[in-house]
């Protein structure tokens, strides 16, 4: 049965409310199949999923298809209710907000002008909806670091909205915006303010949208600033939960995961030095001491001789349905652990990776056998767990544990979804170590993951480290230093050594892990593991000569390996010279046609 626009809002709005972010996109599409607009009938309800469908791509980051749906549904529009309408105004703020989103300024800006004239003739310039054009012009401007066009954007909006008591999340959004341009110009006292004001607005509502999430995690980078790191911590992940809870794991979901981190490390760094270590336990029999130094074979050995026998006592019937070893979160699991890592989230232990259904049925009474486990083994006290690394072993859906880095329970499926993942959080979901997998659902996703990117997605990336290395390093450090720009010019090092460490891995066909051990992790691959000497070489360069040489090797050994590949081969010695050729290689059109410096 063809439902109206009350009904399809209503469904909508429940998908969103009980987080079925995976089921909108076939209910919209259900939507559209059944209200198709035939012999030039108009379909409010067709119109309206379009547009719910441009917005829901837009949020999942696949702005064609967003794109692709504004496009539609701005045809049926103009046709029947003309260019002169809110309809049409409105639409026309949809799709510059995709636009605006794809970098594609100059072509939003005048979608958001077409909307400011339409909305001043139709309905006057204090309406409400005029005030929402200015908002979202704001973010355009903040987006071009023109906050003093964006601030003037919303002084004007902020007291039309004012006058509208009903659309007081409209008012919190336009106080956010406010607080982010205070907070870019250094106005730090100001922009607390109105995340203050913003936040106890979004109290007062029933109902939060999407928005609150900005709040939120302006408050949080306050909060950040200020040495308030526990409630930074809980800010950045409120916000997390309320993107993830709209959109899953977006762009917005990752800022904020980052930010969270920092705040994270900022809060242990000012934990008190731990106790001294406890004089070792007895070793267990037929374990050597000595090769249980690392996290990864401490927790093989514990499985073994420990967790294996349990399981097989009290678990006959369901061990060949558990997945079992050690990965995730933890220098354990790379291998790069040392006697430093064992004041926190270290220790005899190891993962038990169950199906959804799996879990249902026995994982809580998996979960109790588990925990009855003797703590102490080889020689090691037992784990101790701080504050954000619970839930890192133990029993744990597969679902769960894949989502958590990246954000699906499967191999990505196409180019969009590839190119949103962190590669830190790919590595996370690869490393370490599986003992036992004889159903083979977990191996099955890790195999898939490990499989690596596709090539348009790592050609691009090769192709951004490429213009990053060359600007970075050959071009802008050596005139920040001839400036006396000392600043600049370690932050140009920066950058030029992250790139560097992405470009070999990306190479080798590896995921590059969390940064503290990028480069680390370079001395293990088979590929330019040379590379780690220079750049210790580096930073570690008495004078300017030296590191400009160091430099120049690492990009001639870069450009070597291109040609082995057949990535790119040539004469000139400035790395970006060769990103023009490198994307042209790119089958996808999306990809190919982004700036030469724009992450894919």
């Amino acid at each position: 049965m063809r439902e109206g626009l009350t009904e399809f809002y209503a469904a909508l709005d429940q998908l969103y409310s009980n987080h079925e972010t995976d089921k909108i996109e076939g209910f919209l599409r259900r939507t559209l199949n059944e209200h198709r607009i035939c012999c030039g009938a108009h379909d409010t309800v067709f119109v309206a999923a379009l547009n719910e469908l441009g917005t829901y791509y837009r949020g999942r980051g696949d702005y064609d298809k967003s794109l692709q749906a504004f496009t539609e549904a701005a045809t049926d529009i103009a046709g029947s209710l003309g260019c002169d309408s809110v309809e049409y105004a409105t639409n026309r703020i949809n799709m510059a907000g995709t636009l605006r989103l794809k970098k594609e300024y100059t072509r939003a800006q005048s979608l958001y002008n077409e909307a400011l004239h339409i909305y001043e003739r139709v309905a006057g310039r204090n309406s409400y909806y005029y005030a929402t054009v200015l908002n979202n012009l704001s973010l355009l401007y903040m987006d071009e670091e023109q906050y003093d066009e964006a601030v003037r954007c919303l002084e004007e909006a902020l007291p039309i909205i004012r006058r509208y008591p009903e659309q007081r999340e409209e008012e919190a959004v336009t106080l956010v915006n406010l607080g982010t341009c205070a907070w870019h110009k250094g106005q730090k006292d100001k922009a607390a303010e109105y995340a203050r004001q913003a936040l106890q607005l979004y109290e007062s509502l029933p109902e939060k949208g999407l928005h609150y999430a900005a709040a939120l995690n302006l408050s949080g980078m306050i909060a950040l600033d200020k040495g308030e790191y526990p409630e930074a911590v809980r800010l950045f992940t409120c916000s997390q939960e309320v993107t993830e809870s709209f959109f899953g794991r977006t762009e917005e979901y990752w800022e904020a995961e980052k930010n969270r981190q920092y705040a994270q490390e900022k809060l242990a760094a000012l934990r008190p030095a731990p106790p001294a270590a406890p004089q070792p336990v007895p070793a267990a029999a037929g374990v050597p001491l000595g090769s249980l130094q690392q996290g990864l074979a401490l927790s093989r050995a514990y499985y073994e001789q420990v967790g294996r026998p349990m399981l097989e006592k009290r678990f006959p019937g369901q061990l060949d349905r558990m997945a079992i070893g050690l990965a995730g979160d933890g220098s354990e699991c790379l291998g790069f652990d040392d006697a430093l890592s064992r004041d926190h989230d270290w220790g005899p232990s190891f993962c038990i990776w169950l199906t959804n259904e799996d879990y249902v049925t026995f994982g809580q009474e998996l979960q109790r056998a588990y925990d009855s486990l003797p703590g102490e083994f080889g020689g090691f006290p037992a784990r101790r767990v701080f504050a954000g690394g619970e839930g890192r072993v133990g029993v744990l859906r597969i679902a769960d544990f894949y989502r958590q880095f990246i954000g699906m329970a499967r191999v990505p499926e196409s180019v969009a979804e590839w190119s949103r993942l962190p590669e830190p959080f790919l590595a996370k979901a690869t490393n370490g170590a599986v003992f036992a997998d004889p159903l083979g659902k977990f191996s099955a996703i890790r195999q898939g993951l490990l499989q690596y990117y596709p090539e348009d997605v790592r050609l691009k990336k090769i192709s951004v480290r490429a213009a990053t290395m060359a600007q970075s390093g050959q071009y802008n450090y050596p005139r920040c230093l001839q400036r006396g720009e000392k600043v600049a010019a370690a932050c140009a090092l920066g950058e030029f050594v992250q790139a560097a460490c992405s470009m070999v891995y990306l190479l080798n066909h590896r995921y590059m892990p969390f940064y503290k051990w990028a480069h680390r992790g370079l001395k293990e691959l088979p590929i330019l593991s040379g590379v780690h000497s220079w750049l210790a070489e580096l930073c570690a360069a008495p004078d300017e000569k030296a590191a400009v040489a160091a430099i120049e090797q690492v990009c001639s050994m870069v450009r070597q390996e291109w040609a082995r590949q057949h990535i790119a081969e040539g004469s000139s010695d400035f790395l970006i010279d060769y990103s023009p050729a490198i994307a042209a290689k790119i089958q996808d059109e999306r990809l190919r046609s982004l700036h030469i410096m724009q992450e894919c």
